[in-house]
């Protein structure tokens, strides 16, 4: 039993409050350590603390290794500004409400929802509750061992195991995205924070694996566009910044993304030589509201 199933009202009010059933879309109720719907379909709560809710296996392209690396860039500093960034942004939509209720979709390894929550709490000192939620579960996995705190599942937005109404500001970072599911999970008023990498996010990196790191980079303005086409209402900032990183980071740097993947070993082992490395962070940080 995590810390979060414990919180307010007792396990059974915090699951049945977030979760529905994958396979029929009925609400849930936590019986021992399993999540039970009136239909009798059940998923079982880990022993780690997170819930399975994917109706079937699903092959994730995200590994143990790849996020043992994004957890150790992250924790080395490498998004602190985004983090404080996001924190002030969900503060300027959403600060008064207490208790606020995130959802990371594409929560990955959980370090980004975790620290986002931890800046909002220690500024404003009210109850705010996370929710996490990916379909690779050794990240999941990851997250609830280290933030027990928080709601961990392994879940498909395609087939969303989450109850419509009840998040306050939902967070999709450099992870792809599902509109109108964020929509229906959106309380009235609520916000979608999306990140999305501009032309240089890491151009330095991209440069010592890739010979063509240099030409024009279009992704991101057709991510811009579509999720101006789903918001009545869109707020734009962008974060650009250089972030040094020392050798002991530097091959959890090059693990951290798919760009490592069609690298050869000697681009891999010259950045691993390097002393330090000045990367650039370059991202949107785009706010959508709901309507009320």
């Amino acid at each position: 039993m995590t810390a979060y199933h414990s919180a307010q009202n007792g396990p059974e009010a915090a699951v049945a409050a977030l979760l529905r059933c994958p396979v029929c879309g009925q609400t849930v109720r936590l019986d021992r350590r399993s999540i039970v719907c009136p239909a009798r379909h059940t998923f079982d709560l880990s022993k780690h603390g997170y819930i399975n809710l994917l109706t079937r296996p699903a092959r994730a392209k995200y590994d143990k290794r790849l996020f043992q690396s994004r957890r150790a860039v992250l924790l080395g500093g490498l998004y602190d500004p985004l983090h404080e960034l996001a924190a002030a942004k969900i503060l300027q939509s959403c600060g008064g409400k207490s208790p606020l209720l995130l959802l990371d979709a594409g929560s990955g390894e959980g370090s980004h929802l975790a620290r986002i929550r931890g800046k909002i709490a220690a500024e404003t000192g009210h109850a705010i509750r996370g929710v996490g939620i990916d379909l690779a579960k050794e990240g999941v996995e990851m997250a609830a061992r280290s933030y027990p705190e928080l709601l961990w599942c392994v879940g498909d937005l395609a087939r969303s195991p989450l109850g419509a109404g009840c998040f306050d500001a939902v967070l999709n970072i450099l992870s792809p995205a599902n509109y109108e599911e964020f929509s229906r999970l959106l309380a009235p008023g609520g916000i979608v924070l999306k990140v999305i990498p501009e032309p240089d996010y890491l151009i330095e990196l991209r440069r010592l694996l890739q010979p063509d790191a240099d030409r024009p980079v279009t992704a991101g303005s057709r991510a811009k566009a579509h999720f101006r086409e789903r918001f009545a209402r869109v707020d734009e900032d962008r974060l650009r910044c250089r972030v040094r990183l020392d050798r002991p980071l530097l091959p959890h740097l090059a693990a951290m993304t798919p760009l490592s993947w069609q690298a050869g070993e000697e681009a891999l082992q010259r950045i691993a030589e390097l002393d330090q490395l000045e990367v650039t962070i370059d991202l949107a940080v785009l706010i959508g509201r709901k309507a009320d």
